[in-house]
């Protein structure tokens, strides 16, 4: 184990007052930490690295060595007992963290901190919310504790305790694999959990409206008979059925990104170009938005998400629509009609919907397979 010296640093003049320093080498290389105090050279024994004398002064600054022994000694053993190579980063991450170093969350916040400018707003929401969601399980979470055992309880607590569907589950438990994998990186652990884990089976269920329902909400909309903060929300979820735009996306759409009848964007998920052409409906509502603005954000005052899945589908309960439609049953309304209506060309739609693979596009032919086969069993028990 590396060996911690507490030493003055070097004066211009014998007699000043001289920072006193703990240091320690890493491999090949030497680490020098400030304890934020001075010490005349005739009071200090080198020997025995303390300082010399009585009275209150000098006790706080001997203790003052004594605790960043032993906080440097605590990291240092810990990474031997978990034979860990800690890098100077890391040391240095854990000495001004103490009580943090091998905290779950205290860990979460310095990556964060790390990465925060590489990250999507929708991915550091996403990992807030399933952070807070494990912080209200297990507050006092080490890295350590995070083990195979671990994540199965967690897995039982957010399915039977929480209610959470198979693929809210599997997205909480890939957030903390995000962290676990970091840590690993960093150092700070010697085994991955999710190396033998399976991750819970996603059984995403996508709501859509078929086409008589869709021809509901217009009608409810051409009536204009909701309060206005219900008829912003219907014309919006309007725009992304007839474009296919993911929320996120509509969100941030800016005026300069309409033209030649298309809408050009670059979807925040997978960083593709997409080109949407502007159907009649899509256009009117295009221009409405744009009350002949020619530069700025599309979209001016919206709801948040929260408020907006609220709004739409109590809008949708009026007309008789009892799904649980959000805004994510627009872009899967659009993809479901064009597919239906376009003799299944997956290849174009997986392009309006900037999907990276058209592995991903195919849930659409599964769905309107489901439609057809529905609509022949029309004919069951004629004979």
């Amino acid at each position: 184990m590396p060996k911690v010296t507490i030493t003055l640093r070097k004066g211009r003049r014998p007699d000043s007052p001289r920072s006193l320093c703990a240091v320690l080498r890493l491999g090949s290389e030497k680490i020098r930490i400030s304890l934020g105090v001075s010490v005349e050279q005739s009071k200090w024994d080198p020997r025995k690295e303390r300082v010399l004398g009585r009275g209150k002064a000098v006790d706080d600054t001997n203790l003052i060595i004594s605790n960043a022994k032993a906080k440097i000694t605590e990291i240092l053993v810990r990474a031997r007992l978990l034979n860990q190579e800690l890098t100077r980063e890391v040391f240095m991450a854990q000495y001004r963290c103490p009580g943090s170093a091998g905290s779950f969350f205290g860990y979460v916040v310095r990556y964060d901190e790390r990465v925060k400018d590489s990250l999507q707003w929708e991915t550091r929401r996403h990992h807030a919310a399933a952070i807070r969601k494990l912080k209200e399980y297990a507050p006092g979470l080490r890295l350590e504790d995070v083990t195979h055992e671990f994540l199965n309880k967690y897995a039982v607590y957010l399915r039977d305790e929480l209610h959470n569907v198979s693929g809210t589950v599997r997205k909480n438990l890939s957030v903390i694999c995000v962290y676990i994998k970091a840590a690993l990186r960093d150092g700070l652990l010697r085994s991955d959990p999710f190396a033998m884990y399976k991750l819970p089976r996603a059984q995403p269920v996508r709501v859509f409206l078929v086409e008589d329902e869709l021809r509901r909400l217009l009608q409810l909309y051409t009536e204009e008979v909701l309060p206005e903060n219900e008829q912003d929300v219907l014309r919006f979820f309007l725009f992304m059925t007839f474009t296919g735009m993911h929320i996120s996306d509509a969100r941030s759409l800016q005026i300069a990104q309409i033209y030649d009848g298309e809408i050009h964007y670059q979807r925040m998920k997978t960083r593709i170009n997409v080109s949407v052409p502007l159907s009649s409906p899509a256009l009117k509502l295009v221009e409405y938005y744009r009350a002949k603005r020619f530069r700025g954000p599309l979209f001016v005052k919206l709801p948040t998400d929260q408020a907006f899945n609220r709004t739409i589908k109590r809008i949708c309960e009026r007309v008789g629509i009892t799904k649980a439609v959000s805004a994510k049953a627009a872009r899967h309304t659009f993809a479901t009609l064009y597919y239906k209506k376009n003799g299944g060309d997956l290849g174009t739609l997986a392009k309006l919907l900037g999907h990276n693979s058209i592995n991903s596009t195919m849930v659409y032919a599964h769905i309107t397979n489901d439609l057809r086969r529905a609509g022949v069993s029309a004919f069951d028990g004629m004979l």
